[in-house]
């Protein structure tokens, strides 16, 4: 007990004297033998590649180096004095902590100063930006041609499609930008009490902003005014307004109900004297192609899928009265009865064992009504949602777009004929939406039932509930989920190409197939993972935004 109490006693006065290199050498190299190995090939593989990089950069690798040793004796003196400074600290805690983290700190700032001269290098210092010099001649050995970017900048914007259309295109991207701008200035809070009428004009233009990007970008076919159809949109608008008025999810105001039924009708005959013009004539849509295929993709499947994503998740989530079994099974049996008698005249023509077992297809309407009954309790709603989810889930994505393209005519008369572009959308939305309606579905059962209890005991139904008190909490919770959502939609828009679409990278083929831009894939895909990163990091900026002025993750 002495004998301990005394080693003790020497190794507190050895600490507090100086640095015990003793407990160093054994927490860092000769604590095991594995440790010893794994510190001695770091040492060797980093030495080795500091020598190399040597004879490559020798200046960028002394300055490395040096800094390296620099940082080192910072540490060494602190731990000494027992007296860090803040930046000395810093260097300990983060990247000179053990032998194996100085190692790794000096190996890995060597591989990151090498890949940033070989970029440097490569794409400025060696560069050439001449949009002439992009023949393979008088292309440079060891740097880019972004000639190529300048050279092919209106297929990389627009694709094959006409010159004559640009303004358009053009006139469109400067409408949305002006209306981020707007829409930023107007939400300051300096400003956000001055300006409440133009903000109000602004979400108005918002919701008009796909009409006004459709007449641009696609433009409107001469035909005659249909009264009937400016009547119908007037009648449904209507409708909508009096239902919301009768759940009292919006309070009544004639000018509301005025301006409502009157939408529909004024937008109709702007639409038809638009039409009328040969301002806005029609665009073969086929012929979208480059960073505009990309972006209105994308987009379209970001404004859809959330509404249809919420519904969906919605009707999961929903537990209304179900269809009773005693009418469930009579009518799943009456249905297989009537299912058979097409079977006697498919066995006749089946060809193998396959399609033998397929002509007994009715035992899957059995199948359904169990599930039915078994699975959802008769919840007709549920159980369609979480069919479409579950089946759209299973099937990839470039699967629903080759359906989408095929079985698009199906849905027309004979001839009618399809632009690609918009079964491709409405594939990707149905994919898109399956996605987010789970999304959305974990922000709704993260709700505590207090939340909902206390609904109903205010009196709300069930649109006020979801409205004013379920909805705008679940969406806050799942805000990073949805926009990751959207980042997923944008990046991924890239695989229509696969289906015949030469949207921004599908036009790389085209480009690098031109024998005046031969091999330069390269600068290419460079540029578009900038433009695809400069998106994505938008949707992520706004999101963090947004995050902080709804306070999403704070406790």
């Amino acid at each position: 007990m002495t004998t301990h109490i005394e080693s003790t006693t020497q190794q507190e006065t050895s600490s507090s004297r100086g640095f015990n290199w003793q407990l160093f050498l054994q927490d860092n190299i000769t604590g095991s033998w594995y440790q010893a190995i794994l510190v001695l090939a770091l040492a060797i593989i980093t030495a080795n590649y500091a020598v190399g990089q040597y004879e490559t950069y020798p200046v960028m690798t002394i300055i490395i180096v040096a800094a390296w040793l620099v940082g080192i004796v910072m540490v060494m003196i602190g731990e000494g004095r027992r007296h860090h400074t803040n930046f000395s600290r810093w260097l300990k805690e983060n990247l000179l902590s053990s032998v194996s983290n100085i190692l790794l700190t000096l190996l890995v700032g060597l591989l990151i100063a090498s890949a940033f001269i070989g970029a440097l290098q490569w794409g400025i210092l060696n560069a050439t930006f001449d949009p002439a010099a992009t023949a393979p001649e008088l292309q440079p050995e060891d740097g880019a041609t972004w000639g190529v970017i300048v050279g092919a900048r209106k297929l990389l914007a627009t694709g094959v499609l006409g010159p004559e259309y640009s303004w358009r295109v053009w006139t469109a991207l400067f409408f949305i930008l002006g209306m981020w701008l707007l829409t930023y200035i107007s939400s300051r809070p300096v400003l956000k009490d001055k300006l409440r009428v133009v903000r109000n004009v602004i979400n108005g233009l918002w919701l008009l902003s796909p009409v006004i990007l459709y007449i641009f970008l696609a433009g409107v076919a001469n035909a005659p005014y249909n009264f009937t159809g400016a009547l119908t949109g007037g009648a449904v608008l209507l409708a909508i307004y009096a239902l919301l008025w009768w759940q009292k999810v919006i309070p009544f105001r004639w000018t509301g109900l005025i301006a409502t039924v009157a939408t529909w009708p004024v937008l109709y005959t702007i639409w038809w004297a638009i039409g009328n013009s040969e301002t806005f004539t029609p665009i073969n849509v086929d012929e979208w192609g480059g960073l505009l295929l990309t972006l209105i993709i994308a987009s379209s499947v970001i404004v859809l899928s959330l509404p249809l994503g919420m519904v969906l998740a919605l009707a999961r989530q929903s537990d209304v009265f179900g269809i009773p079994a005693w009418i469930i099974w009579p009518a799943g049996i009456g249905a297989t009865i009537w299912g058979f008698t097409s079977t006697p005249e498919l066995l006749a023509t089946s060809r193998n064992l396959v399609e033998q077992l397929l002509s007994f297809w009715p035992i899957m309407i059995l199948a359904i009504a169990y599930l039915i009954h078994r699975m959802f309790k008769g919840n007709m709603v549920s159980g369609a949602s979480t069919m479409f989810i579950e089946l759209i889930r299973s099937v990839p994505l470039i699967t629903l777009l080759f359906m989408g393209i095929n079985m698009a005519p199906f849905f027309f008369s004979a001839g009618t004929s399809i632009a690609k572009p918009w079964p491709v959308i409405v594939g990707y939305t149905l994919f898109s939406s399956a996605y987010m309606a789970e999304t959305i579905r974990g922000g709704l059962q993260a709700i505590p039932n207090g939340q909902y209890e206390a609904s109903d005991a205010l009196g709300f139904n069930t649109l006020q509930k979801m409205r004013f008190i379920i909805l705008p909490q679940a969406l806050r919770i799942v805000i990073p989920a949805i926009v990751g959502q959207f980042i997923g939609a944008f990046k991924s828009s890239s695989l229509v190409s696969i289906v015949g679409l030469f949207d921004f990278l599908g036009i790389n083929r085209v480009i690098s197939s031109n024998p005046q831009w031969l091999g330069l894939r390269v600068e290419l895909y460079v540029f578009m993972g900038l433009v695809y990163f400069l998106g994505s990091f938008l949707m992520s900026s706004y999101s963090r935004r947004l995050e902080a002025q709804l306070g999403v993750g704070e406790r």
